[in-house]
């Protein structure tokens, strides 16, 4: 999934942003590039990915986040989560403890696989197949599956405020799809669920 659509939602300014799981860096570097942060701290479990991160991230945590005690309690202004929390065994525990990491006006930033795309209710519904693949909605290193209902509930019973969240679709046909059908069904359509969510107000 394409995500210069997370650099967007982050304005100009020196912002201290965690990425987690951050690959080989690019996004960090990105942000960097725009002056929208002024550190940026990476976690990554690959050691190879995370030493090319280093060369551009104020710091790379390399190994399992879930394993990691981390303290950054009220430090950031974002943490990014770009497909990362469905490879979690606890995700409901991480996004509370994203809540924690975050500064009083911090948000969280995340995409998501939508397990309700057309592809996988058609293979399921009408073939009675649920294989895992080598990438995609069923990789199979992902641990757990959540429509568009169900994550944003997650983030909700954490505390935190959607300010923002849409349906990732790709390719023109179902873009055009979704037009013609004023969006209802969006949620088939989309592969992929974004939000941003804030910490709520006292």
């Amino acid at each position: 999934m394409e995500k210069s659509w997370i650099v967007s939602k982050i304005p100009e300014g020196s912002h201290k942003v965690l990425d987690l799981g951050c690959a080989t860096g690019q996004l960090g570097r990105k942000l960097f590039q725009l002056k929208k942060a002024s550190e940026v701290i990476g976690v990554e479990i690959f050691k190879p990915a995370a030493e090319e991160a280093a060369k551009f991230y104020t710091f790379v945590h390399q190994g399992d986040v879930e394993s990691m005690s981390l303290n950054y309690d009220h430090y950031f202004d974002y943490v990014i989560c770009g497909d990362i929390l469905e490879h979690l065994r606890d995700p409901w525990t991480m996004v509370a403890q994203i809540y924690n990491w975050l500064n009083s006006k911090g948000a969280i930033i995340c995409s998501i696989p939508n397990i309700r795309y057309w592809q996988i209710l058609r293979d399921l519904i009408l073939f009675g197949k649920w294989n895992y693949t080598e990438a995609g909605i069923l990789d199979n290193t992902h641990l757990r599956f959540f429509t568009r209902r169900t994550f944003l509930e997650i983030l909700e019973n954490a505390q935190f405020h959607i300010e923002y969240n849409d349906m990732w679709i790709s390719g023109k046909k179902k873009n055009l799809a979704n037009k013609v059908t004023f969006g209802f069904f969006k949620e088939f359509l989309g592969s992929q669920v974004m939000v941003v969510a804030s910490k709520k107000a006292g």
